[in-house]
């Protein structure tokens, strides 16, 4: 009896180790056989082969880690964060496993599938655990950001930039933030510490040459966007700017290159045609092209029939064809026709002196002088209008309460058009003098003389 339960011993024995053996080689096999998929260097083959050793041993977060990173690589980004999840839940058994890198890829990844709110959580558990880590604020200030909270944005920023000030790309952030917030100088002086950093850097040149212009430092702002202009998110609006600072400097064979061939490119859209047609109509203007111009501004309003003063600028040619004189008046730039009303001051009377010269609009300007009138000694507020829209009561009540404010013994106003019977109503009986487009066009000759 001893004998036959020996043997049955040793049967059993024998039989659940070969079963074991079995099993051990089974495995063995199948993980051979997923390596040998691992080293096919097939994206998609190395990808089965860590599900299934992921679904062998759900513990192993080293290779969960590796399939996270074919799936970013991929674009799976739900499939990411699936596997870290799976990390953060099978690394309990770790008691030394930093789960910041997991977190980081986390947060990213619920960005990517536009979940900011599970973004945020991830990020507050980023910035609790490594509050000296700018890794967490950029990204809450970020997502703060395209929320519309800039205030909560601008402190996120700014503690990251405090804590990574070598950061170039924290810091254009946060110069770009202060940019939009309309905060000029600190605006400023945070991009030209990015730009120290990463001196070709578009998006650091580009709000640089926005914030030179800001300050009208035409040349500074003309290199920046020389830099920004490459890159294909600002090169229309880079080579509007380039094109605009040219004409500011009479460079308008150039500036007419580079409006011309932005017209030619294939990726402009609607908008930015219209801008480009409108920009380059002013360069025709001031090489005195006119019919030029009116061919753009008329496709302009086949476009759109209320862009900007397209349609008045038309009205404004129609008014002044029969006068050359009148018609630099009307269509010359905001600084040009400051001097011409300046001018036309001074040829008035005798002995003008300008005191002071206020722009009111771009269509007035108003020029207080001293002056001889009538051989005697005088002070004169001049009011110059342009415009094809009779000037009426209301402007000229406004006027006499400047003439008043300035303590001007006259007032004397030019208009391209007519006065209104309340315009003129008002001014009788009073010192002002209310002159129309014909002793306009008479004093303007007098200049061009």
């Amino acid at each position: 009896m001893i004998i036959i339960f020996m043997l049955l011993a040793v049967f059993t024995v024998l039989f659940f180790g070969s079963i074991f053996t079995i099993r051990a080689l089974n495995k063995a096999k199948m993980s051979s056989s997923i390596k040998k998929q691992m080293k096919s260097g097939k994206s998609s083959d190395t990808e089965t082969a860590l599900t299934q050793l992921i679904k062998n041993n759900p513990y192993d977060i080293a290779r969960r880690m590796e399939l996270v990173k074919i799936h970013i690589q991929n674009n799976k980004f739900e499939e990411a964060i699936n596997q870290l999840n799976g990390i953060l839940k099978y690394s309990i058994k770790y008691p030394d496993f930093n789960p910041m890198e997991t977190n980081k890829l986390l947060g990213e990844c619920y960005l990517k599938v536009k979940k900011p709110i599970e973004a945020v959580k991830v990020f507050s558990i980023l910035r609790k655990e490594n509050p000296d880590d700018p890794f967490a604020y950029v990204h809450l200030g970020k997502i703060e950001k395209e929320r519309g909270n800039t205030d909560r944005a601008l402190k996120y920023y700014s503690k990251a930039s405090t804590l990574d000030p070598e950061d170039a790309e924290t810091v254009r952030e946060l110069g770009v933030l202060l940019y939009e917030l309309k905060k000029y100088p600190e605006a400023l002086t945070t991009l030209q510490t990015s730009v120290k950093k990463k001196p070709e850097d578009p998006v650091t040149n580009y709000y640089l040459g926005e914030l030179r212009l800001v300050y009208d430092n035409l040349e500074e702002a003309f290199n920046h966007f020389k830099k920004s202009k490459n890159d294909p998110r600002f090169t229309v609006i880079s080579l509007l700017h380039i094109g605009g600072i040219l004409l500011h400097f009479g460079k308008l064979d150039e500036a007419q290159t580079i409006m011309a061939s932005l017209l030619k490119n294939p990726t402009l859209e609607s908008k930015e045609k219209l801008e480009v047609q409108y920009k380059l109509a002013d360069v025709f203007l001031a090489k005195k092209d006119i019919q030029a111009a009116i061919n753009l501004w008329e496709k302009i309003l086949t476009m759109d029939n209320k862009y900007k003063d397209v349609q008045y600028k038309i009205e404004q040619y129609e008014h002044t064809k029969s006068s050359s004189v009148l018609r630099a008046y009307m269509m010359a730039s905001h600084s040009d026709f400051i001097n011409i009303c300046k001018e036309a001051s001074t040829s008035y009377a005798d002995r003008v002196s300008i005191i002071r010269t206020e722009p009111q609009t771009d269509q007035s300007v108003e020029v207080f002088t001293q002056a001889v009138y009538r051989e005697l000694p005088t002070t004169i507020l001049f009011k110059f209008f342009r415009g094809t829209s009779n000037v009426g009561g209301l402007a000229i009540r406004e006027f006499y309460e400047k003439l008043k404010e300035n303590k001007a013994k006259m007032g004397i106003c030019f208009a391209t058009a007519d006065y209104t019977e309340d315009a003129v109503s008002f001014s009788s009986g009073r010192v002002i003098e209310l002159f129309g487009k014909n002793e306009l066009i008479k004093l303007l000759a007098k200049l061009a003389k």
